[in-house]
């Protein structure tokens, strides 16, 4: 065979070969179609219903960040065994596709605590702007109230929309008693940070015949 012929089927086969181990590498990506994609904001509430809701890590002040599916967790724990729980809790959540986990292992009341602790804008340097009356932000005030609500034993089940403006929380949504219903206006107004909740929206299921 002429040797030009030869080289270039080595380089045609190379160049195929190169491309299907490609695809292959893509394949083992995770899949996230407009279908199965979860809401970001979703995601971090459901991580920071689990970690409220666990005993091991209900204490920690642990800031949540979600992007594209992907969790980062920052704040301070007590100790290395906390600190992998909190991250294999968010590991478990559903829509997560990978998790970052930031957490400073130190004791409470330590500066190394402190520090981590103010560095989530959530716990020391929030309880600050608290007591000097400054505003809380609507995002995280949205966030916290969602994830009050799922870690709820009586609201958990239920699809209720939070929406939060100038610290005033509008709660939308179908609930199954009005049981339900005075609980989570409960939760959304013991929130720090909540000036007032409108649930005008947030309506009781009615029997169908």
């Amino acid at each position: 065979m002429n040797p030009f012929k030869t080289t270039m089927l080595a380089a045609a086969i190379a160049l195929g070969m190169s491309a299907t181990a490609a695809q292959a590498l893509e394949d083992t990506k995770p899949n996230r179609t407009v279908g199965q994609t979860i809401d970001d904001a979703t995601v971090t509430a459901s991580v920071k219903a689990k970690l409220l809701g666990d005993e091991r890590t209900k204490g920690f002040d642990i800031n949540v960040d979600t992007v594209k599916g992907v969790v980062t967790l920052t704040g301070g724990a007590d100790s290395q065994e906390a600190k992998e729980t909190a991250g294999k809790l968010a590991a478990q959540t559903k829509g997560v596709v990978g998790v970052h986990d930031n957490l400073i292992v130190a004791a409470p009341g330590t500066e190394a605590r402190q520090d981590a602790n103010t560095a989530t804008a959530s716990g020391e340097l929030r309880e600050a702007a608290s007591e000097t009356g400054d505003v809380v932000d609507d995002a995280w005030i949205t966030s916290k109230v969602k994830a009050k609500l799922l870690a709820d034993k009586q609201v958990k089940g239920t699809k209720i929309e939070v929406e939060t403006e100038a610290n005033v929380v509008t709660l939308t949504g179908t609930v199954p008693n009005a049981d339900v219903r005075s609980k989570a206006i409960q939760i959304a107004t013991t929130t720090k940070g909540v000036k007032g909740v409108n649930a005008d929206q947030l309506v009781v299921k009615t029997s169908s015949y």
